[in-house]
C-alpha cells in the first residue's frame, strides 16, 4: 500500500520536460502542470477520488440512482410526478456541487444536461437551477456514450445520426474506391465492414427491435455500398450481390448481433450489473439451460 501511495505521489509531482532543436537536446527541467485528463491513470485516480460522492448522495436521497463512465456522471430518478423528480434532482445537484467545492473538484456546468423521459411537452418547461444560478433547461434529446436518447426513447434520433455518419463515411470510401489504386472486391469489402458497420451497428443491441423504418434506411445504404463494390448496375438483384460479396442482409446482421449479445448476457454472473438490470422474468433457469446447450454443442460438432 505504501509503495502505491509513493508511486501516485511521484506521478503527480515529478514532471520533467526536455526540448530538442536541430538534434541538440536540452537538459531535463522540472515543470509544474495540471494532470493530463487523457492519461488512463488520471481517469482511474479520478474515479477513486469521487467514489465517496455517490455514497454521500445516496445516503441523503432515496430513490435516486447513478450511472457513471469515467468522467461522465448521470443522476436519474424514476417517479411518475415530474415536479417530484425535478425537486429530487435539484437536491442531488446541490449535494454534488457542495461536495465538489469542498474537495477541489470542478464540474463543467456548460456540459450539464437535463432530460425528462416523458411524452408530454409540458415536461420541457421543467428546469433545474444550480448553486451558481445557472439554469439547466430540459432537452428533447441528449447524447450519452455516443448514444442519442430522446424523451420518448424510440431511438429515432440515434438512428438518424448514425445514418448521417454512415453516409459521410460512405462518400469518403467511394472517393478511395474511385482512385487510381483500383482496390479489388476483397479490399473494398474489408473497408466496408471495418468503417461502415462499426458505425451503423453501434449499440444496436439497445435500440433494434425489428423496426421496419430503421431497417429500410440502413438497407438502402448497404445496397448502395454493394453496388459500388461490385461495380454493378442498379437493375441487379440485391440477393445476388449479397451472395457475391458474402454479406448478409442488414436485418439478418442486426438480429445476429442481438442474439450474440443475449448469449453473452446469459453467461454473465447473476451479480453482474447487466444481469441485475434484466427483467424479473429473465430468471437464472434460462441461463442454466442455455449454458448446458452451449457446452453440449462442443461435442455435437
Amino acid at each position: 500500500m505504501i509503495n502505491l501511495i509513493n508511486w501516485v505521489k511521484c506521478f503527480l509531482q515529478n514532471w520533467v520536460i526536455d526540448l530538442t532543436f536541430d538534434d541538440k537536446r536540452q537538459k531535463l527541467k522540472k515543470i509544474i502542470i495540471e494532470i493530463l485528463q487523457d492519461l488512463s491513470i488520471s481517469l482511474i485516480l479520478f474515479l477513486i477520488y469521487i467514489q465517496y460522492l455517490f455514497s454521500k448522495i445516496h445516503a441523503k436521497i432515496e430513490n435516486l440512482q447513478s450511472l457513471s463512465y469515467i468522467d461522465d456522471i448521470t443522476l436519474y430518478v424514476k417517479k411518475k410526478n415530474i415536479d417530484k423528480n425535478v425537486k429530487t434532482l435539484k437536491n442531488a445537484a446541490k449535494i454534488a456541487f457542495t461536495w465538489a467545492k469542498k474537495n477541489a473538484v470542478q464540474f463543467n456546468d456548460s456540459k450539464s444536461e437535463l432530460i425528462h423521459f416523458e411524452s408530454h411537452k409540458a415536461a420541457l418547461n421543467q428546469t433545474i437551477i444550480l448553486l451558481n444560478n445557472m439554469i439547466i433547461k430540459s432537452k428533447i434529446c441528449v447524447r450519452w456514450l455516443e448514444v442519442w436518447l430522446n424523451r420518448k426513447l424510440n431511438f429515432r434520433v440515434h438512428v438518424q445520426m448514425k445514418i448521417a455518419a454512415v453516409t459521410r463515411t460512405l462518400h469518403s470510401l467511394f472517393k478511395l474506391m474511385n482512385s487510381e489504386w483500383k482496390l479489388n472486391v476483397k479490399s473494398e469489402k474489408q473497408l466496408y465492414l471495418t468503417c461502415i458497420t462499426f458505425i451503423s451497428d453501434y449499440d444496436v443491441e439497445i435500440w433494434w427491435n425489428n423496426q421496419k423504418s430503421h431497417a429500410i434506411k440502413l438497407c438502402k445504404l448497404q445496397n448502395t455500398a454493394l453496388r459500388k463494390i461490385l461495380k454493378a448496375f442498379w437493375t441487379l438483384f440485391i440477393d445476388v450481390m449479397q451472395i457475391e460479396v458474402e454479406i448478409s442482409s442488414m436485418k439478418v446482421q442486426l438480429n445476429q448481433k442481438c442474439k450474440n449479445y443475449a448469449i453473452k448476457v446469459v453467461e454473465l454472473s447473476e451479480k453482474h450489473s447487466i444481469r441485475k438490470r434484466m427483467l424479473i422474468s429473465y430468471s437464472s433457469q434460462y441461463a442454466t439451460e442455455l449454458n448446458l446447450n452451449l457446452n453440449a454443442s462442443k461435442y455435437l460438432n
